[in-house]
């Protein structure tokens, strides 16, 4: 049985981005113990859902940076307890307005050994818009921070910005490279329904258009090449082989565990999700009654196309002899419709299927295409 990755979800922030429909709220110290202990709490019974160990953990969130101190070794204790002590990654995001010198100490002395840093972008104006809480300043002493800590350094680029140009983006990849940041997640501004910047687009706000988006993507993609960062999937791209191993359990399928309000899980052929209310979790999991918002079962066919459509988009491709050795096909015959349709924008040769280099911002179509 391979090693599992776990995904802790921490469900809070000191106030909400402008384009954010996570599951987030403000809470007090109060309420952030009371949710650690019923987290822990779930945590210790995780055996009954896997009974192996785990080599990956990853707090996300919310802001993770924003906890009480003391709540991520406690995190960290239970899954060491449960799952054993062998964690090769240990990932905590942070945004850089919470993340000073006292908080780097504490996550170092827990076990951390990379930092997931909410940059987004150098420009004032543009952070002021999308309701970060950091500016550019905060933002560069958080890097070199987080570097002279001594942690692997992750730090994200938004892109499809209002007002955003290539400057922003040279500023950003100079800034990051130069600095010892050795991956990079650039990925698009998606607007989602119901939030304050879904108003403002309503309200007559301006995003870029798709051209321009795929412009700055490549603009991107071409600046971080130029720096040493190899693209390893669609939206990620890192030096030194410093690839994120917990995310890569995602697109290879392997199996991840997921404890939290609104974590998604999956182990074998079955995906669990807990459900989204914070109040109503810590709730049922003290008085004994937690159980997943909704469970389902992976048939053969499902899990073969997820399979392959998460391969896709890692640069490295989809191993067709391993496809065929998992799931007992012929992989020619068994997508011999989708390899015609998609013919000019992969490279296939019976080996390895991948998505031409220069089709990569629009993976999802292709992937939708071929399967």
């Amino acid at each position: 049985m391979s090693a599992a990755g776990i995904y802790v979800h921490i469900p809070f922030c000191r106030s909400k981005c402008r384009y954010c429909d996570f599951v987030s709220v403000c809470a007090s110290d109060g309420k952030q113990k009371r949710y650690i202990d019923a987290l822990v709490r779930e945590i210790y019974t995780g055996r009954k859902i896997f009974d192996g160990e785990a080599d990956t953990l990853y707090i996300g969130g919310g802001t993770p940076s924003c906890l009480f101190e003391g709540a991520v070794k406690r995190i960290a204790d239970a899954v060491g307890e449960t799952f054993g002590g062998g964690i090769k990654e240990f990932t905590v995001e942070c945004n850089p307005d919470s993340f000073d010198d006292k908080k780097a100490a504490e996550l170092k002395a827990a076990g951390v050994t990379r930092i997931s840093l909410g940059v987004q972008s150098f420009d004032d104006n543009i952070l002021k818009a999308l309701g970060r809480r950091h500016d550019s300043s905060q933002a560069k002493d958080a890097i070199r921070r987080a570097v002279g800590f001594g942690f692997d350094v992750s730090a994200d680029l938004m892109l499809g910005l209002a007002g955003q140009d290539e400057r922003d983006i040279d500023a950003f990849v100079s800034f990051v490279s130069e600095a010892g940041v050795e991956h990079v997640s650039a990925y698009m501004l998606k607007v989602e329904e119901g939030t304050p910047l879904a108003l403002d687009v309503k309200n007559g706000l301006v995003l870029p258009g798709d051209d321009d988006c795929a412009a700055l993507y490549d603009h991107a993609a071409k600046r971080l090449s130029d720096n040493g960062y190899v693209r390893y999937e669609t939206s990620n791209f890192c030096k030194d082989g410093k690839r994120c191993l917990h995310n890569t359990k995602y697109w290879t399928m392997c199996d991840y565990l997921a404890f939290g309000v609104a974590a998604h899980g999956k182990t074998g052929k079955k995906r669990y999700y807990n459900g989204s209310d914070t109040d109503g979790y810590i709730k049922s999991v003290n008085d004994g009654t937690h159980v997943y918002e909704t469970e389902e079962i992976l048939s053969d066919e499902e899990e073969l196309k997820e399979y392959v459509m998460l391969g896709l988009r890692l640069d490295d491709g989809v191993d067709v002899r391993e496809v065929e050795r998992r799931f007992g096909i012929d992989f020619s015959i068994y997508f011999e419709k989708g390899l015609k349709k998609a013919a000019r924008y992969v490279v296939f040769d019976g080996e390895k299927l991948a998505i031409r280099p220069e089709y990569a911002l629009v993976a999802n179509s292709i992937i939708n295409m071929f399967v």
